[in-house]
């Protein structure tokens, strides 16, 4: 008897042990299933259609819950037949121990309590130190301290960054984040040994970012009054900006590529006209609702008020790492853990180090949740390990989703293609998408066939489209969890739809917007609403009309510095124009342009002229 009681309370003690040491992977794998079951439910699926014929309902149900992993290949295919697209991930929520990929808008607006706050909760996680710990510590420093004029990083910081970015190619958001963080606090050496590592992007497919790096640790030196690095490569950067355009030519980075050269201005000739031209760059970006960054503009400006440069001469200059394509998601995750600088014994994942030498070696498997883990440790974005699965030998990606097939669209008429072209596309994304489920192929290939006929393809049967707009909508409205997906629906219903239900669906869209900031397709989102403008000025003035429009001036409170939203703010002011005629509604528009020219929005207004070319009169954008 006493030994049956013994076994018992051994076997009890040993499943609240397993418990409690599985606690952290139940927590991470129950966030995994919600954002899955987001997407799933948002989009009206039942767990049979998104579980297709390979998989059971309950073992869906079971990882949506958090109580079972699932397979990599299982995964791939319910994304597809739930149509997630790769820039969804971007959704996932940040686990608090994960190396932080969401800071830049926290260290930009130097919101030390935020950044304090996710601090606390990445080194609670991480108690060992690593050279991601390492590396982090220095992040989180310089986003709190960059404004300081005084304070930069000493030796032992600056090491640990030139000793991790040696692959400037890589431009995924953790490079973007350490960019942002170190321009202020970085020396000159720094400065200059990360532009020279660039000089290797003239040569491959990453060339035209190139002048983005550069324009960002010129901002850098600028903060410093760094004249000495400005003489050197102030040739270099006119050349890199006469070959691929000047950045204001880019709808992302327009005010702070304008910002730059003010500030340069200033740097070089410290003038009451150039420190005016400054105040009212940053002015008129508050006065457009871009409240954060004219936040991060003032504090630029401030520090380099007070800037001096700043010396390193201990800065040791590694080898750059070769770029190795990657084939399998083993192989992905060792040459991230070498760029890194992380051994086996670094990783956290609840396996031996020999299950990890061997899925590296692709000797093994891990299950999904094991890896987003492992991505979330390596700050490497999830579609990028699951995309080394559908690379072939020849390092052609098999895999089709619809952002690809979307992408290739738009450019089809650029490369001289023609109609059966567009077609080709269609039947191609439309069979590698057999398996999906109806309601999600249908809205894949009306925003395929609206894309083609919107590049000059007209072609399609438009009575078709209309048919299925109002079902659409309904599938719009329904969902709170938006992805590209919706977005892209989103981006060409406009046109097919009446002001009740386009003022409907734009309320919907200032909820869904209010909760996804920073998304990647946000810009869509502003181009579904510039594209109504223009609908409604098409349609002549009315009271209905007129309401529609003036319910979208939420649009012009919104924090976001995006060429986008410049856009459908300055097509809402013009649809206005148009309709109402008034002296206040022109001096609105001329207002609007000046404030455009004053920050940089250039390809805006060029945008805005061409939108508008057969609506507006010849001269209407002339003389400001």
């Amino acid at each position: 008897m006493e030994d049956t009681c013994y076994a018992k309370f051994v076997s009890w003690m040993g499943y609240k042990l397993e418990r409690v040491l599985n606690v952290d992977e139940n927590v991470e794998l129950k966030r995994l299933g919600k954002f899955f079951k987001d997407f799933r439910t948002g989009r009206d699926l039942t767990l049979k259609e998104a579980a297709g014929e390979d998989w059971s309902a309950t073992t869906l149900s079971r990882f949506e819950n958090g109580v079972s992993d699932i397979s990599k290949e299982k995964a791939t295919g319910l994304i597809r037949r739930i149509g997630i697209q790769p820039q969804d991930f971007l959704l996932y929520p940040e686990a608090p121990g994960a190396f932080p990929m969401h800071l830049q808008t926290l260290i930009q607006i130097n919101d030390i309590n935020a950044l304090t706050k996710r601090r606390a909760e990445f080194f609670s996680e991480n108690k060992k130190t690593t050279s991601m710990t390492k590396l982090a510590s220095v992040l989180f420093d310089a986003g709190i301290h960059w404004p300081e004029a005084k304070y930069h990083f000493d030796a032992e910081a600056e090491q640990i960054i030139a000793d991790r970015l040696t692959i400037p190619e890589n431009l995924t958001p953790f490079e973007w984040e350490i960019q942002e963080a170190i321009m202020g606090p970085a020396s000159h050496e720094l400065l200059m040994l990360l532009w020279h590592r660039t000089d290797r992007m003239k040569h491959n497919l990453r060339k035209e970012e190139r002048g983005k790096i550069l324009a960002k640790l010129w901002l850098g030196a600028l903060m410093d009054r760094d004249v000495e690095f400005l003489d050197t490569f102030r040739s270099d950067l006119t050349e890199e900006m006469d070959k691929y355009g000047e950045l204001e030519s880019y709808t992302e980075g327009q005010e702070v590529w304008h910002f730059t050269k003010l500030l340069e201005q200033w740097v070089v000739s410290q003038n009451v006209a150039h420190e005016k031209q400054i105040d009212d760059m940053i002015t008129d970006t508050q006065l457009m609702g871009d409240i954060s960054q004219a936040k991060y503009f003032t504090l630029i400006f401030a520090r380099t008020r007070q800037g001096h440069p700043h010396h390193n001469y201990e800065l040791k200059n590694p080898d750059p790492m070769p770029i190795v394509v990657r084939k399998t998601a083993g192989g992905v995750i060792l040459g991230r853990r070498r760029y890194l600088g992380l051994h086996l014994d670094d990783i956290v994942l609840g396996r031996n180090k020999s299950t990890l030498r061997r899925f590296e070696k692709a000797e093994s498997q891990l299950s999904f949740g094991s890896l987003v883990q492992l991505c979330e440790q390596m700050a490497v974005l999830v579609p990028t390990l699951l995309g080394s699965m559908n690379v072939t030998l020849q390092g052609q990606n098999r895999n089709i989703t619809l952002w690809l097939s979307w992408s290739d669209m738009v450019s089809l008429k650029a490369r001289g293609k023609n109609v059966a072209d567009a077609q080709d596309v269609i039947n191609q994304t439309m069979e590698f998408m057999k398996d999906v489920p109806a309601n999600i192929r249908q809205g894949q290939l009306f925003v395929l066939q609206r894309t083609a006929m919107e590049v000059g393809f007209n072609h399609f049967d438009e009575s078709e489209q209309r048919t299925v707009a109002p079902k659409l909508l309904r599938q719009l409205l329904k969902s709170n969890h938006w992805g590209l997906f919706e977005y892209l629906i989103l981006r060409y219903i406009c046109p097919l739809l009446g002001f009740d239900d386009l003022s409907l669906l734009f309320q919907h869209v200032q909820r869904i917007l209010s909760k996804q900031p920073g998304f990647f397709g946000r810009s869509y989102a502003y181009g579904a609403m510039s594209l109504a403008f223009v609908c409604a000025v098409k349609t002549k003035s009315s009271d209905e009309v007129v309401n529609f429009v003036q319910s979208l001036r939420w649009i012009n409170d919104i924090d976001e510095a995006d060429g986008s939203r410049w856009m459908a703010m300055g097509s809402r002011e013009i649809a206005l124009d148009l309709i109402q005629k008034t002296e206040t509604s022109k001096n609105v528009v001329k207002q609007f342009i000046v404030r455009c020219q004053n920050t940089g929005h250039h390809k805006v207004l060029a945008d805005l002229k061409d939108y508008w070319r057969e609506l507006v009169p010849n001269d209407y954008f002339s003389g400001y």
